[in-house]
């Protein structure tokens, strides 16, 4: 089984994505399950083939706690990766791939806790934004940076996914798929060599989850990941 960590801020489609994508993974003829591993959403729109609110709730453990909401996401995913019968339960969902929807957090597993739990359920993430994140020229390079440093955090293979590209004009988005890297001269200088670096080997996947648009070649880099893994 390969295993797809979807991560990034919240309300940037998430959810969304991992139901429309884990639907096209289905038609290409992959064996796909869902994970849900937010503990502190109400509803999800796909069918869970295997759900951390049956171990952990977030509600309950911000009274049980006495912690706010991002104290116990912490908590909880702190504890899930220790939890052996929890992680005993995930790792026997029976698929090809499981697409694993992750809380709304930007920055919750660059913390050790919380990284080492990610590098324990995933094979490799997606870093997950939306359009508002490629809306200017300081915004591109800091999502960049971003990724870089979480990447670095939890040493998995990571692509970076732009979603509701459907809101992004046709010639913008092609502006930003050729010039990579526009706008690098607003930082400093030690961090554009970096990101220089860093973007000759990574590139920006634009979907769109609600009209289930850009998944060939995100499904190509998925199968790309799957054989330097050994997956076939």
């Amino acid at each position: 089984m390969y295993r797809i960590a979807l991560i990034g801020g919240g309300g940037v489609g998430k959810s969304t994505l991992a139901f429309t994508f884990s639907n096209y993974l289905e038609k290409q003829g992959l064996g796909v399950a869902v994970a849900n591993l937010d503990p502190e959403c109400r509803h999800i729109a796909y069918r869970a083939g295997f759900d951390i609110r049956k171990h952990y709730k977030s509600w309950d453990v911000m009274k049980e706690m006495r912690l706010g909401p991002h104290g116990a996401l912490k908590k909880i995913y702190e504890m899930a990766g220790k939890d052996r019968k929890l992680l005993a339960e995930l790792d026997g969902v029976d698929s090809d791939v499981a697409v694993l929807d992750t809380a709304g957090s930007l920055e919750l597993f660059l913390l050790e806790n919380q990284a080492g739990f990610l590098r324990r359920v995933a094979d490799a993430v997606f870093f997950v934004c939306d359009n508002e994140s490629v809306s200017s020229e300081e915004d591109f390079v800091t999502l960049k940076a971003v990724n870089a440093i979480q990447a670095l955090k939890y040493s998995l293979p990571t692509l970076t996914v732009v979603n509701k590209s459907d809101l992004i004009k046709k010639s913008a988005k092609q502006q930003r798929l050729s010039a990579q890297f526009g706008g690098l001269a607003a930082v400093g200088e030690h961090l554009s060599e970096l990101l220089k670096e860093i973007s000759r080997s990574q590139r920006l996947f634009f979907v769109s989850a609600k009209e289930s648009d850009g998944f060939g070649e995100l499904f190509d880099a998925v199968n790309e990941l799957r054989c330097e893994c050994g997956e076939t």
